[in-house]
């Protein structure tokens, strides 16, 4: 729970700070304009790193006790931090940006005492001090201009940098690294943040203050897990981890320097701009990414205890069959799209423009979901046993909120503001919480639950697929949480997990998108559910005093 709280703190600060200091990019002279290699035509605020920053550190000092390796830490990124701010109002040129990143990193050796140390061959074996040192200097460089090198489409850097996040703090939380752990999750939460408002169409960017820190974090966290004594982690699983950007920094470079320029020069050899060359739409591209990347998770985790040498193969596999399937489809001239045809939608966009060609079964799957919704919280309410007294009062304190909104009707524009929408998150929260400590299981309501998550997920998949107006509309982001909720946390050999930890967590993730969509959708549907909320609290609160 401690741990939940800080994901929770670090996500909604970094949500909180984004709109004002998007509103102040102009002033801070923090606006990315469009130009030739860029996707986007309006200038956006690169404000979402300053928002991560915050987000992060705040439960970071709270969590975890100020020892050698947080200060270096904290001190480390507030170089970055600064150097990047610089960056994203003056564009510096590459020396001055590595020599910000060689500082945070002599910080981090120095003060962190952070160093790679040894190498996992058929065992753990120590290396020479200069030999590490160097080895964690180029390492923890590479990391962070991979990331940042990565961060050309809305979503891409954040979204693949979440996933990393992820699997560190499932290893760590598996190994008991409590740095590691902590930092993984924190990390998570601001990126999550983030990504709801850079989500393709973004509405602002990370900057180079967000990509780096978010890639030399990946690089510490990495570093601090697999050179642990007490980790039969190899020292080589980043190249997994991180694969699909450290093999486009690493592509781009030989590409550059191939071609006689610099390889801090800008062009558009990065996959992703390939990628649309080839016919890709925005999202689509975003979507190959994520699915690659969570292949080479699932890869590392199978992976993970094996030594230096078998990981260093499979990803060099990797990427002999990833950029010769490139060039294979580049040189036979193969689109997924062609431009100025009749059909030059991809087949997913027309299938979905198919779909929803019926408003009235978009309606009709939202009312069932609206009605699944409602009933999980009732039945909670009735069945959860026991009700902690702390949660008692929270719901007491919360009761009247959610029926006050209501009773204002649907049309009310108090009911459409944040607090309509705490109340039902903090509602379906606390009930999956209480919902996974249940013990006994009466066999209606364990009849009911068997029923009910299958037919809300699919009544919101289908009402936002079918919908003709897209107020609210699944993205690349949805996708990776529902990755995230299904296949992390059910991961073989996962101990620290509880055994019913997954389905939580995918409950939780289809009833928080059924709560957006009928706040933003729906109208008398969406009172209907603010009074089940009420009720929610009510009972909670009157069995956890009984």
């Amino acid at each position: 729970m401690d741990l939940l709280l800080a994901f929770i703190i670090a996500m909604v600060v970094t949500m909180a700070l984004i709109p004002p200091l998007a509103r102040a990019a102009g002033r801070l002279h923090v606006l990315d304009n469009p130009e030739s290699r860029k996707v986007h035509s309006q200038p956006i605020p690169r404000v979402g790193g300053i928002a991560m920053m915050g987000g992060a550190l705040l439960p970071l000092c709270l969590w975890l006790p100020m020892d050698p390796t947080l200060l270096g830490y904290l001190l480390a990124v507030i170089v970055l931090f600064v150097f990047g701010i610089w960056d994203d109002r003056v564009n510096l040129g590459a020396l001055t940006k590595i020599s910000g990143q060689l500082i945070a990193v002599l910080i981090i050796i120095l003060v962190g005492h952070v160093s790679i140390d040894s190498m996992m061959l058929d065992e753990r074996v120590a290396v020479p001090h200069w030999f590490g040192f160097g080895l964690t200097l180029l390492f923890l460089l590479g990391i962070t201009n991979a990331i940042n090198l990565s961060d050309g489409l809305d979503g891409l850097a954040g979204g693949m940098t979440l996933l990393c996040c992820a699997a560190l703090a499932l290893l760590g939380a598996n190994w008991h690294v409590r740095f590691v752990e902590t930092v993984g999750i924190v990390l998570m939460g601001a990126t999550l943040g983030f990504l709801r408002f850079n989500t393709h169409p973004a509405r602002i960017f990370m900057g180079d203050a967000g990509s780096q820190f978010l890639g030399f974090s990946v690089g510490v966290l990495s570093i601090l897990l697999t050179t642990q004594a007490a980790t039969p982690l190899s020292t080589a699983l980043p190249l997994l981890l991180i694969g699909l950007p450290v093999l486009d920094t690493l592509t781009v470079i030989v590409l550059r320097l191939h071609a006689g320029r610099s390889p801090f020069a800008a062009d558009r050899h990065h996959f992703h701009h390939r990628l649309l060359d080839l016919g890709f739409d925005h999202y689509e591209v975003v979507i190959v990414a994520y699915a690659v990347q969570c292949l080479l998770l699932l890869l590392a985790w199978q992976l993970r205890y094996e030594n230096d040498l078998l990981i260093v193969a499979s990803f060099v596999g990797f990427a002999v069959l990833f950029i010769g399937g490139f060039m294979l489809l580049e040189r036979a001239g193969w689109r997924w799209r062609i431009a100025g045809t009749e059909s030059h939608a991809s087949p997913l966009v027309r299938l979905r423009a198919w779909l929803r060609a019926n408003e009235r079964f978009s309606r009709w799957s939202m009312r069932v979901a609206g009605l699944c919704a409602m009933v999980y919280l009732l039945g909670v309410a009735l069945y959860a046993e026991p009700v902690p007294r702390d949660i008692g009062w929270l719901s007491a304190a919360l009761c009247l909120l959610p029926l006050v909104l209501s009773a204002r009707g649907p049309r009310s524009a108090f009911a459409e503001t944040w607090l309509m929408r705490g109340a039902l998150y903090v509602a379906v929260i606390v009930a999956v919480y209480l919902d996974q400590g249940t013990s006994m299981q009466a066999p209606l309501w364990r009849a009911v639950k068997y029923a009910f998550l299958p037919l809300l997920a699919i009544s919101v998949v289908l009402s936002v697929r079918f919908s003709v107006q897209r107020r609210f509309e699944a993205t690349p982001l949805d996708l990776l949480l529902i990755f995230g909720a299904l296949a992390l946390p059910n991961l073989p050999g996962l101990a620290a997990a509880p055994s019913n930890f997954g389905l939580s967590a995918a409950k939780l993730v289809v009833l928080c998108y059924a709560v957006e969509m009928i706040a933003v959708v729906g109208s008398r549907l969406r009172t209907a559910l603010l009074g089940a909320a009420g009720v929610f609290y009510l009972l909670i609160a009157v069995r956890a005093f009984s």
